[in-house]
């Protein structure tokens, strides 16, 4: 995962929220949750996906907000509109942009053997989520294993019993380390294949190191400017590489190594 600076809510996107909101038809302010859940996702349905589908891609570079797969490169995206305050437990957020992600499809139109382990949104459903792209802090304390498995780190700061929640939502929510036996132990990976995807990313870092380093290249300097390529990925409209995150991971860990 990796931090996502929501934008300013579009106008169009905005607007449209404001009218389903205040046209006496649809009755919004006599919805309660959750049994009304159903009317209100048919109001969720009149909003302007294609337009909130595009500014998601934009500010998330292209990536799902969860796993960090590619969203693809031309429309329509192989995305869906995500509520990180599930629409069933939040009536204020439903209509509001602030609230939406881009996600992938978890897995849903993948083919392959049985266990179909889903992920990000296909696994969570409706579950309440603590785990937040947006919160940079949270962010700043996701870590990958060579082993391909995500998790949070213990050296950010964050109070304990918050970090074993959000380490509960990655593995038992959203699924990103695919099923796990009692253990903690990855016995299945996800239908799209995430731990064996970050693990082949380590992999080819771990190349990469030993080419630069027979190069005598490998240097602090030297692997800056390569993080420093990778993060203009992560500027304005541009379109990052799918699972960027675990390979920036990686260099700053070996930066912070070759600095010292």
């Amino acid at each position: 995962m990796i931090y996502i600076q929501k934008r300013r809510t579009p106008r169009q996107i905005k607007q449209k929220a404001a009218e389903i909101i205040a046209a006496p038809e649809n009755r919004y302010a006599a919805i309660g949750l959750p049994k009304d859940t159903a009317r209100l996702r048919d109001l969720f349905e009149q909003m302007p996906k294609d337009a909130i589908m595009e500014a998601l891609y934009k500010e998330q570079h292209g990536l799902c907000a969860y796993c960090m797969q590619s969203l693809g490169s031309q429309k329509p995206y192989r995305m869906k509109i995500e509520h990180h305050k599930a629409l069933s437990r939040d009536k204020e957020r439903a209509l509001d942009f602030q609230n939406f992600l881009g996600v992938c499809f978890g897995g849903e139109k993948e083919k392959g053997e049985k266990p179909h382990i889903l992920c990000c949104d296909a696994a969570r459903g409706e579950k309440a989520l603590t785990i937040d792209p947006r919160d940079r802090r949270q962010m700043e304390a996701i870590g990958y294993k060579r082993n391909g498995e995500i998790f949070i780190r213990g050296d950010k700061g964050l109070d304990p019993t918050l970090a074993d929640v959000l380490q509960a939502d990655l593995d038992a929510v959203l699924l990103l380390n695919g099923k796990k036996d009692a253990n903690g132990k990855v016995v299945h990976d996800t239908a799209t294949k995430l731990v064996a995807k970050r693990r082949s990313i380590y992999q080819s870092v771990c190349t990469q190191f030993e080419r630069w380093d027979k190069k005598k290249c490998l240097t602090a300097g030297f692997l800056k400017d390569k993080i420093d390529h990778l993060e203009r990925q992560l500027k304005e409209d541009a379109v990052a590489e799918g699972y960027i995150g675990v390979r920036l991971y990686f260099y700053k860990r070996k930066y912070e190594r070759l600095k010292k």
